[in-house]
């Protein structure tokens, strides 16, 4: 299965969201290969590893999936790293007049049997081919969304971008709301309003969390920092629903 989490805005616990679920998948016994295709390389800082151009060399220095991929040290769990030079590599495919399916192409040996899952995570911005090319590919997309009115405008962009690639068959599509605070009436309505208008593709919220934060400058996953925490038990509850949906 090939999981991309996307949203066209930033500081929406989108890495967050796409490093917790592929470690918790591979908490599993799933085999999981994380791509970043941010060129802040954020998935390598949150597993407290090295950023490197490991999308670059894979999509323009044709290197091969085994060369651009790393091991995370935690088992079943790899990743292709990302840096600044995948601005570079995003140029280099709309130069060259990109395909939707080159990424697709790029990635065949892990999403045909290597492994179980692959799970990209985008920059919240589209036009740069990476983005489109990776939702082109997806058979899930999660869209992590703060429950604030300029995240829901991030949703409707993803969705433009997304019905713009006519795909000749739809995805699943699920939004996780992110950042939930019950206590403020516009995190109450924001969610009312997501639900109202997404039904039951809105999945469980994920509330704002302290431990996030701490997990995320340790260099560890929620799993590692703060196995009963709250937040923990959220993202749990999320990896069960992308197993259910699998089967």
């Amino acid at each position: 299965m090939v999981i991309t989490i996307a949203n066209q805005k930033g500081g929406v616990g989108k890495t967050t969201t796409a490093v917790t679920l592929a470690h918790g998948l591979a908490l599993k016994n799933h085999k999981v290969l994380l791509v970043d295709l941010d060129p802040q390389g954020h998935c390598a800082t949150l597993l407290g590893m090295g950023e490197e151009p490991g999308v670059f060399d894979l999509l323009v220095n044709d290197r091969s999936l085994r060369e651009v991929t790393r091991f995370t040290g935690r088992p079943a769990l790899w990743l292709i790293p990302s840096n600044k030079k995948t601005a570079t590599a995003q140029v280099s495919l709309v130069l060259e007049g990109y395909r939707h399916t080159i990424l697709l192409e790029a990635l065949a040996p892990a999403v045909n049997g290597r492994v179980h899952y692959t799970i990209l995570d985008t920059a919240p911005s589209a036009g740069g081919g990476l983005q489109e090319n990776a939702l082109y590919m997806a058979n899930l997309i999660i869209i992590p969304s703060a429950v604030d009115y300029l995240s829901l405008d991030g949703i409707a962009k993803v969705l433009k971008t997304l019905n713009a690639l006519h795909r000749p068959k739809p995805p699943v599509l699920w939004i996780v709301p992110t950042f939930y605070d019950e206590v403020t009436r516009e995190s109450r309505a924001n969610l009312a309003m997501l639900r109202d208008r997404f039904g039951d593709r809105v999945k469980r919220p994920i509330h704002r969390a302290t431990a996030l934060r701490e997990a995320a400058a340790a260099g560890r996953t929620i799993f590692e920092y703060a196995p009963d925490s709250r937040a923990a038990e959220e993202y749990a509850a999320l990896v069960w629903e992308v197993l259910n949906a699998g089967r």
